[in-house]
């Protein structure tokens, strides 16, 4: 592996807001995720300054914003975020795997920076099944450094 991808870091932005307390009556607020339900995850790049080809473009020595949501909320639940690179005409291979919660909202962010220009990414996240509910995950978010 090249020595500049082995230095990329993803860096986990924990929550974005506050933390979030069960109501007094003891039921469910509005909104929760109840038994065996599917799951909705979406994704989507921030800071990026153009597309081209399918992929997100960002600036050399620029971070990559990953904003997740899910629907419905899944306050204080896990979700993981799956990097991988590859080079043209090579296999995607796994660069970082990396775990947060959500906040209060079901939002959570992924940072990544000290990327190498030169290679394709990809990124998704995954909310891991529960006793409450069923897995769930986001479409592959596409993008390079220039």
């Amino acid at each position: 592996m090249h020595r500049a991808l082995r230095s990329a870091t993803v860096v986990v932005c924990i929550a974005l807001l506050a933390a979030w307390s069960p109501p007094a009556t003891g039921t469910a607020p509005a909104g929760v995720a109840p038994a065996g339900a599917a799951i909705t995850v979406k994704a989507r790049l921030t800071g990026w300054v153009a597309r081209r080809d399918g992929y997100h473009l960002f600036r050399e020595g620029s971070t990559v914003r990953m904003v997740v949501r899910a629907w419905p909320a899944l306050p204080h639940e896990d979700v993981l975020a799956r990097l991988e690179w590859r080079r043209t005409g090579s296999r995607w291979r796994v660069l970082d795997v990396s775990s947060t919660t959500f906040n209060r909202g079901a939002r959570a962010a992924f940072l990544v920076r000290g990327l190498p220009d030169g290679y394709s990414f990809r990124i998704r996240a995954k909310v891991p099944s529960t006793g409450t509910h069923e897995a769930g995950r986001s479409a592959w978010r596409y993008f390079r450094v220039r």
